[in-house]
């Protein structure tokens, strides 16, 4: 019986459709072994090309928006431009305020006290607190004007120095309550100078 099977004879169409099988066995054998995964793969790959071109892209900004803020905090460094902010030499800046407050305080009972200068922060700016206590009464304000008009005369010129600047404090201590009408009032404030570091 098993002779008979191994000596069968295959027709022509037999070897046609068995020869079909074999290419579609091989043509699937293809397609699951090597076109498919190397497709996925390759899909896969496209994928993760997409997203580093994304963070490129990204990253070409952020390093353009950070290129940009350093040239124009190396600008405000060369500028010289006390008006922006003067450049951090000791206590030269220290001198120079002492100089403008003595006018500013002319005739006036006057206490100034000046902070050390802070480390410089991460754009090398340093910051030089200073407070001030000051009364102002009627020997010191105009005969048109009020005690309060001369309070708001030095505050403004204290914040208008050509340094740059900021009020963090400000407290007034009338004596009868109403500064329009009030012969002698208290003052206390304190601001923040800025100066930059370019040794930093």
């Amino acid at each position: 019986m098993a002779n008979k099977y191994l000596e069968h004879r295959f027709s022509l169409r037999e070897m046609i459709l068995l020869a079909i099988l074999v290419i579609v066995v091989l043509v699937g054998l293809y397609f699951g072994l090597v076109f498919y995964p190397i497709s996925t793969r390759t899909a896969d790959l496209q994928d993760q090309l997409a997203e580093t071109e994304v963070r490129i892209t990204v990253a070409n900004s952020l390093k353009a928006e950070y290129d940009r803020i350093v040239a124009e905090l190396e600008e405000i460094k060369k500028s010289g431009d006390e008006t922006l902010m003067p450049e951090y030499k000791n206590n030269e800046q220290q001198e120079k305020l002492a100089a403008v407050f003595t006018t500013i305080f002319a005739g006036m009972e006057s206490d100034i006290s000046y902070g050390t200068p802070s480390a410089p922060d991460d754009n090398d700016v340093r910051t030089r607190t200073i407070t001030f206590n000051f009364t102002v009464n009627e020997a010191n304000k105009g005969k048109e004007e009020s005690v309060y008009y001369k309070v708001k005369s030095v505050l403004t010129q204290l914040v208008s120095t050509g340094f740059r600047c900021s009020m963090t404090t400000l407290t007034l201590s009338p004596g009868s309550g109403d500064l329009a009408n009030d012969t002698s009032v208290r003052v206390s404030t304190t601001i923040n100078f800025y100066e930059l570091d370019s040794n930093a």
